[in-house]
């Protein structure tokens, strides 16, 4: 997927290694906490931020006390995929019931891209 990406604009290691663990962590959370077995994952471009979107089919979560919560022990196993988002994001929200994630990605100036 972030070849496809790369293919249309130009990405460096930071941007990369940021839209990867971003994935990685959206994506997980809805492998080990949602019922179903689907997901959508959408991604998109424009010249001030890369959106990212994920849609998961199963019962959603209450994601306010999450994002809300102090931030997470790191010297414990767990609890900090949401907080590492809300972090290297620029925009990260939900939807009411905790069942799409919204992130933004801010671009930098200059930056070429197709």
């Amino acid at each position: 997927m972030l070849e496809q990406i790369h293919g249309h604009m130009q990405l460096d290691d930071m941007q990369r290694y940021t839209i990867q663990l971003i994935l990685w962590e959206l994506v997980s959370n809805v492998i080990r906490h949602s019922r179903k077995k689907y997901a959508t994952v959408h991604i998109s471009w424009s010249d001030e931020a890369i959106a990212i979107e994920v849609i998961d089919e199963g019962d959603g979560f209450q994601w306010e006390e999450k994002l809300s919560a102090p931030p997470p022990d790191f010297t414990r196993q767990g609890g900090r995929g949401l907080f590492l988002v809300q972090q290297l994001a620029s925009h990260f929200s939900f939807d009411e019931k905790g069942k799409r994630a919204v992130v933004m990605i801010a671009r930098k100036k200059g930056e070429k891209h197709d």
